[in-house]
C-alpha cells in the first residue's frame, strides 16, 4: 500500500497535515528531539517512581525517540507525495500511518539494503560529482540517507502501536504475588504516544512471561486500552477482563499535545502567545501523568449459587476535574525553551502546569 493510500485510509478527516520543505523538516525534529530529551530528564531525575518503573519509561521514550530519529532521515529528502504527516490539532505527533510504513520497510529492509550502492561507494561517487563535475551530489545524498534510515530499521528500539514492556516481581522476598508490568500505545484515534504503568497482584501460580496467564493480560490491555477512554475505566475493563488480576496502582503518562504555530493549530490563549512569537520558532510539549489508585475491594455478582467475584473500587477524590478525568492524582507538566518559559509567565498562561525548562546552549 503507497504512502497515500495509508494517509486516505487511516485519516483523519482535515486534521492532519503535511510537512513539506527542507528546512521545515529539520525544525519540526529538531524541536521535538530536544523537547523529548528534557521530558526524559524530568522523568527520571523528578518523579518518585520505582526502579522497575523508571527503566519502563525510559525504555519506551528511547523507542519513541529512534521512530523520530529514523523518520527524520526518511523523510529528509522527501519524494513528492511522501513527505512527513502530523497531526495539527490536539497531536502535534505524527500520523498513525507513519508507524505502519516503518514497519513494512522493517520486513523489507535486507533486499532494500542489497539494492542500495555501499556507503563507501556512495561517498566515493559523491566526491566524483562534487570536484569532477562541479554538482550537487542531491540523488546520491539521498541514496545515502535512505541506507542510514534501513540500517537504523530495529524491531527492538522502533515504536509501535502495542510495545509491550518486561514483566517484573515486586515486593518483598516473602510476597509472591504483587507484580509490575508496562506497556505503551501509539492511539490510533489520537496520534499520541501513552505509556502505562501497572502493579496489580495476581492470584495462582507465579506468572512466566512466556505463560498462556500473562499471554491472557496482555491480550486484555492491548484490547481495552485507548487514549479517550479514562483511567478508571481502563482499570475497571482490565479488572473484569482477567480473573485472578488485582490492580492496585495504575499510571499513565499521556504526552501531547505539541504546540509550535509553524506546524498546529492551536485557538486557546497560549495559541495566540505563540502565533505572536511565531519568528522566533516557539515550541512546547505538554505531559501528563495519571494516577489510579485502589482504595479496597467488593464482591460482585454474589448469589445462592455463587460467591461472586472481587473487583476494586478505585479511589476519586472530591475533586470535579479528577472525577471527570477517572483518576486519583493528576500532574501536568509542559516543556518549552526557557526564554518562551518566561513569556508564557508574564502572560499568567499555564498556571496549573509545572514548567520544564530548556535551557539555551551557550554561545559558541
Amino acid at each position: 500500500m503507497s504512502s497515500d493510500a495509508l494517509f486516505e485510509h487511516f485519516r483523519l478527516d482535515l486534521n492532519c497535515v503535511r510537512v513539506t520543505g527542507e528546512n521545515q523538516v529539520r525544525v519540526y525534529f529538531a524541536q521535538l528531539r530536544r523537547a523529548l530529551d528534557a521530558l526524559q530528564g524530568a522523568l527520571e531525575a523528578a518523579t518518585p517512581i520505582t526502579n522497575a518503573e523508571r527503566r519502563a519509561v525510559a525504555a519506551f521514550l528511547s523507542r519513541l525517540r529512534a521512530s523520530f530519529d529514523a523518520l527524520a532521515l526518511k523523510r529528509f529528502y522527501p519524494s513528492p507525495g511522501a513527505e512527513l504527516k502530523i497531526d495539527a490539532t490536539d497531536s502535534g505527533f505524527f500520523h498513525w500511518s507513519e508507524l505502519l510504513e516503518l514497519a513494512a520497510d522493517l520486513d523489507g529492509r535486507d533486499g532494500a539494503l542489497a539494492a542500495l550502492p555501499g556507503a563507501e561507494e556512495l561517498k566515493r561517487r559523491m566526491l566524483d560529482v562534487i570536484v569532477r563535475h562541479s554538482l550537487h551530489p542531491r540523488e546520491l545524498q539521498s541514496s545515502m540517507l535512505r541506507r542510514l534510515y534501513l540500517e537504523a530499521l530495529d524491531p527492538e528500539t522502533l515504536f509501535r502501536p502495542f510495545v509491550p514492556g518486561a514483566l517484573e516481581k515486586v515486593g518483598g522476598a516473602g510476597d509472591a504475588s504483587s507484580w509490575f508490568w508496562s506497556f505503551a500505545t501509539y492511539d490510533r484515534a489520537l496520534n499520541r504516544p501513552f505509556v502505562y504503568s501497572l502493579y496489580f497482584e495476581w492470584e495462582g501460580d507465579a506468572l512466566a512471561e512466556d505463560g498462556e496467564e500473562f499471554a491472557e493480560i496482555r491480550a486484555a490491555a492491548e484490547r481495552v486500552a485507548a487514549g479517550r477512554v479514562s483511567l478508571l475505566a481502563f482499570g475497571n475493563r482490565l479488572d473484569a477482563a482477567v480473573a485472578g488480576l488485582h490492580p492496585r496502582i495504575l499510571k499513565r503518562l499521556v504526552l501531547g499535545p505539541y504546540w509550535s504555530p509553524a506546524f498546529t493549530r492551536n485557538e486557546d490563549p497560549l495559541g495566540a502567545l505563540l502565533e505572536s512569537l511565531e519568528e522566533r520558532l516557539p515550541f512546547a510539549l505538554r505531559f501528563e501523568t495519571e494516577i489510579l489508585i485502589s482504595e479496597r475491594e467488593t464482591r460482585v455478582g454474589a448469589g445462592w449459587l455463587s460467591k461472586g467475584e472481587l473487583r476494586q473500587v478505585f479511589w476519586i477524590p472530591e475533586s470535579v476535574e479528577l472525577a471527570t478525568r477517572g483518576v486519583s492524582q493528576l500532574e501536568r507538566h509542559v516543556v518549552l525553551p526557557h526564554w518562551l518559559a518566561r513569556r508564557v509567565q508574564e502572560a499568567g498562561l499555564l498556571a496549573d502546569h509545572r514548567l520544564v525548562v530548556i535551557e539555551e546552549p551557550p554561545p559558541s
